[in-house]
């Protein structure tokens, strides 16, 4: 029996390498009781310089590839650059890497997973975007972090209805860059979204309480994740996260709700 399969989406201006790193809680719960595929975004953006105390513990090199899915453009009209050429990219991934069970994303990365997953469901088969001739079942999980919608007005229809796909939704309080209502709006979409709201940033915290989250919602799916404890992550494919905040493993949550 073939393990299942989780497509990684990093954040606008990571890349899968950096958010392998960031990502790191969730890669020692999953252990290898999945693959995970970390994909690099199509839309290169320039150079990410990581700080001296992002590289303290770190085994890493100095410089990153800053990749995004698409490059938002906001003048007299909202324009997601670059997304077409993205969803290609999508289509082709899934059928030649697929199938994947589900999907991870952080940010802009969020914002993508739950199109694909639209996308797949086929409840958007009129509306301008496509992943084109793809053969692929339908996404059976997400986790999303500091997720938002699709801000372009031609593209609302792809909300029109409620998502019945499991969801585990993380968010920081004080996130800046994808303020809480954001997400919260995000939230809504969904039938029955599980939220862990925590006291952050925009970030995935790297916290025990978070990892414990993460935890009971991947064991529905992936079989092997029903322990209590983590699976290690080997040593030398970690490195320490590139956080915003040094508070990042040090966050502790102030609700978990469904």
């Amino acid at each position: 029996m073939s393990k299942p399969k989780i497509l990684c989406l990093h954040g606008f201006g990571e890349s899968a390498e950096l958010f392998k790193i960031r990502s790191r809680n969730f890669r020692a719960i999953v252990g290898d009781s999945a693959e995970l595929v970390y994909l690099d975004g199509p839309i290169d953006i320039g150079s990410l310089h990581m700080t001296t105390g992002d590289l303290e513990e770190a085994e890493v090199e100095s410089e990153f590839t800053n990749l995004a899915w698409w490059w938002m453009r906001r003048g007299e009209s909202f324009e997601a650059r670059g997304l077409g050429k993205t969803l290609d990219f999508i289509g082709k991934v899934l059928n030649e890497q697929g199938p994947f069970d589900g999907i991870m994303g952080f940010s802009q990365g969020a914002c993508l997973a739950i199109v694909i997953t639209l996308l797949l469901r086929g409840s958007s088969a009129d509306g301008p975007l496509s992943l084109g001739e793809v053969d692929h079942p339908q996404i059976k999980f997400l986790i999303l972090a500091g997720a938002f919608q699709l801000e372009v007005p031609e593209y609302g229809y792809l909300y029109a209805e409620k998502v019945d796909v499991p969801s585990l939704h993380i968010t920081g309080t004080y996130d800046t860059v994808v303020e809480p209502e954001r997400s919260q709006l995000v939230q809504s979409f969904f039938e029955s979204p599980e939220v862990f709201e925590f006291v952050g940033g925009h970030f995935i915290p790297q916290s025990p309480k978070c990892a414990k989250v993460m935890r009971a919602f991947l064991a529905r799916f992936v079989p092997g994740i029903e322990s209590t404890k983590p699976k290690a992550v080997d040593a030398s494919s970690v490195a320490a996260a590139a956080a915003p905040s040094s508070n990042d493993n040090a966050a502790e949550p102030i609700s978990s709700t469904a």
